[in-house]
């Protein structure tokens, strides 16, 4: 998903030079096969219609992909204005790794992240959460990758949360990157997604069966 912007140099303000939404309600009337909502950044946005497709359509993933930063004040406004139209969910996935680098990794990403974590534990107190690991960049923010995904970790076995790998997917096929070194091919967003759904199928085993 190329069309998407990514800030690749450090930036001491909130907002990236260009600041976007990307909101898909799949198959919008449909009540009748299982949603998964999947917020998270462009690599995202790449994942969930793969995933969609991988399932054989029988499983829905929705998506609120954005560059939006964790320590921005209208992220949970966005997350419920979407959450509202789409009503229901069997489970909801959420990653924000590869945006806000104005936030130190150990001490204010990690602080905003677990402060959405509760957000998300709150407002959605009936549905299933699960934390995606942050996937590979070429590059020096590798390291602040690295640094990110074990904040994750420690959060997600804080609140006994599950932990979806797609940092480790996303190294074995790095050579199924764009040529920007974050974003992936098509056949890698097809790796991608293959690990997201069997994820999904171990967190919620019961969709496997609809």
């Amino acid at each position: 998903m190329n069309d998407f912007t990514y800030e690749a140099e450090d930036r001491k303000t909130a907002l990236e030079t260009y600041e976007w939404d990307n909101l898909w309600w799949e198959q919008a009337p449909d009540r009748t096969r299982p949603r998964i909502l999947y917020i998270g950044d462009s690599i995202s946005c790449g994942i969930r219609r793969i995933a969609t497709a991988c399932s054989g359509e029988k499983v829905l993933f929705d998506g609120l992909g954005t560059s939006k930063a964790l320590d921005n004040p209208y992220f949970k406004e966005t997350v419920r204005y979407f959450a509202n139209q789409e009503k229901e969910r069997e489970l909801i996935l959420f990653n924000n790794g590869l945006h806000g680098f104005h936030l130190e990794d150990e001490t204010k990403y990690n602080e905003y992240y677990e402060k959405m974590v509760q957000f998300l534990l709150q407002e959605f107190n009936d549905t299933a959460i699960a934390l995606v690991l942050t996937t590979y960049v070429v590059g020096e923010r590798h390291e602040r990758v690295l640094k990110r995904n074990e904040q994750v970790k420690m959060i997600a076995k804080k609140y006994k949360l599950p932990v979806i790998d797609l940092y480790s997917t996303s190294v074995k096929y790095s050579n199924l990157q764009s040529k920007d070194g974050v974003h992936f091919t098509d056949a890698g967003y097809k790796k991608l997604g293959e690990r997201l759904l069997e994820s999904v199928y171990e967190i919620c085993p019961h969709i496997r069966e609809i």
